[in-house]
């Protein structure tokens, strides 16, 4: 009873902590685009709550391994630069504190980024592991570049002359819905060179989902094989096994008859 309930707790914090790393994955790239972007005064405190948010979780995460740990001291040496990717520096500082952007704060918050990317290779080691082996780490950093570069320079040729476009914020939401096909058609670019960037948003858009979408696939057909390796295996052992036990059965028997036979044909 123990056990299954230790399983079922150790499934549930798997999912947890596949939650975790997502929202890491966007908590960095956020601050990447307020350390690079001007954005709207509204949006930067959201960034810092969200940045406290996915800091406080990972926190949680962090304690829940330490407590899980059984060597203590070793777990803090491997993950003593975790305390870094749970401050949130900027939450605090500007966004409690009323501090003004400077560049000690901004060494910190390219500290933090830093941080936040290591933890998520050191806890998510069974994540990375699945997506190395898909390739799938190769596709979200194209993706990640190219919705960097497309959502920039669709800012730049279109800002000063679609009234749609007047901030990043603008263009960011143009280039997700467009990669993920959803197209609400709020935004429409107007330059050429705007729809040309659109067309490759959705090239990329696309193209991704049927990257991933085939390597996740391959990897359970993966799966699939390898577990009926196995149990082909098992069969084989199994079946190998019965027949050496019933050549052995016959042996005992015909050994049987002939001591008896010897036995009758001395009296």
């Amino acid at each position: 009873m123990k056990e299954n309930i230790k399983n079922y707790l150790g499934k549930l914090f798997q999912v947890y902590l596949t939650i975790v790393i997502s929202l890491m994955v966007v908590d960095v790239a956020l601050l990447i685009i307020l350390t690079f972007f001007n954005l709207k005064p509204s949006t930067i405190p959201q960034i810092y709550d969200f940045d406290f948010m996915v800091s406080l979780l990972l926190l949680l995460c962090l304690i829940a391994g330490f407590i899980y740990k059984k060597d203590k001291i070793d777990y803090l040496k491997n993950n003593w630069f975790s305390v870094f990717a749970v401050i949130p520096f900027d939450f605090i500082f500007i966004g409690l504190l009323g501090f003004p952007l400077s560049i000690p704060l901004a060494i910190l918050r390219i500290i933090h980024i830093i941080a936040i990317i290591k933890t998520i290779g050191k806890i998510g080691s069974s994540f990375v592991d699945f997506s190395q082996k898909t390739g799938l780490n190769y596709g979200i950093a194209i993706l990640t570049l190219i919705f960097l570069i497309t959502s920039t320079g669709f800012l730049l040729v279109e800002r000063n002359v679609n009234p749609e476009v007047q901030s990043y914020e603008d263009s960011a939401w143009y280039t997700v819905t467009t990669m993920t096909t959803t197209g609400y058609g709020d935004i429409v670019p107007i330059t050429p060179l705007g729809r040309i960037f659109g067309v490759i948003m959705m090239v990329t858009g696309v193209a991704f989902t049927g990257y991933a979408t085939a390597s996740v696939a391959s990897t359970l057909i993966n799966k699939f094989r390898e577990e009926k390796d196995k149990d082909r295996e098992i069969f084989i052992k199994t079946t190998q096994k019965f027949r050496e036990e019933q050549s052995k059965t016959a042996n005992d028997i015909e050994s049987g008859f002939k001591e008896i036979l010897d036995k009758l044909e001395k009296k």
